[in-house]
C-alpha cells in the first residue's frame, strides 16, 4: 500500500516517465506474447505440413513396393513380346494373356504389356516448399524428403511417357499380315518402352530405399489403412498377383507390412506362395 501511495505522490517528470516505463513494459510484454504465439502457429504449421508429406511418403512406400514386386512379371512379358516378334514371319497371331486387361475397361481397348499405373503425387511436398514449413524443417530431413520426391517426379515422368508408349504396340492386339518392317518398328517401339520401365524401376527403388531410411514422426500416417479391416492391403496384393500372375514377388511388400503392422498394432500377414491365387 505504501508503494501505491507513494506512486499517487508522483508529479511532474517523474509520474510522466513512471507512466511511460509502464507503457514500454506493457508493450513489451505484448510482443513477447506475440511472439510466443506467432513461434507456436510456425511449430504447429510445419508439423502439419510434414505430416500430411509423410501420409504421401507411405503411399509412395506402396507405390514403390508394387512396382519392384512385379519387376520379374515385367521382364517376363517383355521378354515374350520381344521373342515372338523376333520370330513372326510375315504373318503376326494376337495372344495376350487375359490378366493384362483384367480390371482395365477404362482403356477401352486391349492392351498388350501392362505395368503399374499410380498416382505418384508429391502435391504436398510442393505445397510445403511455398510455405514457411520449408525454412523451419530440419536441413536433414528435407534433404531426406526431397530425394524421394526428386525420384518421384523422374517416376511420374516416365510413367506417363511409357504409357502413351505403350498405346503404340497396340495394334499388336490384332491378328493380321506382319512385314518385315512393320516387325522392326514394332521391336524397335518395345526396346525404348523397356528401356523407359527399366528407367521407372530404378526410380522406385530408390525412392523405397529413402522412405525405409526415413524416420518418420507421424503416428497417424498409415490412418488410410486403419480405417479398413486387416484385409485390405492383404487384398491389395492379392489383386496384383491375381493380374500379374503368381511372378510377382510379394516379399518385396514385407518392409511395408512390417511398418503398418508396429505403427498400428494391425496383424497383416503375407499369404504363403501357394496360397495366393
Amino acid at each position: 500500500m505504501r508503494f501505491f501511495r507513494k506512486i499517487g505522490d508522483l508529479t511532474g517528470w517523474k509520474r510522466f516517465g513512471f507512466e511511460v516505463a509502464i507503457i514500454v513494459i506493457g508493450l513489451g510484454i505484448t510482443l513477447i506474447a506475440q511472439d510466443l504465439i506467432s513461434n507456436a502457429n510456425r511449430a504447429r504449421a510445419t508439423r502439419e505440413a510434414i505430416d500430411a508429406v509423410e501420409v504421401d511418403l507411405v503411399m509412395l512406400y506402396l507405390h514403390s513396393s508394387e512396382r519392384l514386386a512385379v519387376e520379374p512379371c515385367r521382364r517376363e512379358q517383355v521378354r515374350a513380346l520381344a521373342d515372338r516378334l523376333e520370330r513372326s514371319d510375315g504373318y503376326w497371331t494376337a495372344e495376350i494373356p487375359e490378366s493384362i486387361n483384367r480390371n482395365a475397361e477404362q482403356f477401352v481397348l486391349p492392351r498388350v504389356l501392362r505395368s503399374p499405373r499410380r498416382n505418384w503425387s508429391d502435391a504436398t511436398w510442393r505445397a510445403l516448399l511455398v510455405s514457411d514449413a520449408a525454412i523451419e524443417m530440419d536441413r536433414q530431413r528435407f534433404n531426406q524428403i526431397s530425394a524421394v520426391f526428386v525420384s518421384t517426379e523422374g517416376y511420374r515422368q516416365r510413367q506417363d511417357a511409357a504409357f502413351d508408349l505403350a498405346g503404340e504396340l497396340s495394334h499388336l492386339s490384332i491378328s493380321g499380315p506382319f512385314d518385315a518392317a512393320q516387325r522392326r518398328e514394332a521391336y524397335a517401339t518395345l526396346s525404348r518402352l523397356a528401356s523407359m520401365e527399366g528407367i521407372m524401376t530404378v526410380h522406385a527403388r530408390q525412392a523405397r530405399e529413402a522412405i525405409m531410411a526415413f524416420e518418420f514422426q507421424n503416428e497417424r500416417r498409415f490412418f488410410r489403412f486403419t480405417s479398413s479391416t486387416d484385409g485390405g492391403i492383404a487384398d491389395f496384393i492379392a489383386n496384383t498377383v491375381a493380374t500379374y500372375g503368381t511372378c510377382v514377388d510379394t516379399t518385396q511388400f514385407q518392409p511395408f507390412i512390417d511398418d503398418l503392422n508396429a505403427t498400428t498394432g494391425m496383424n497383416v500377414t503375407l499369404a504363403s506362395p501357394s496360397a495366393t491365387p
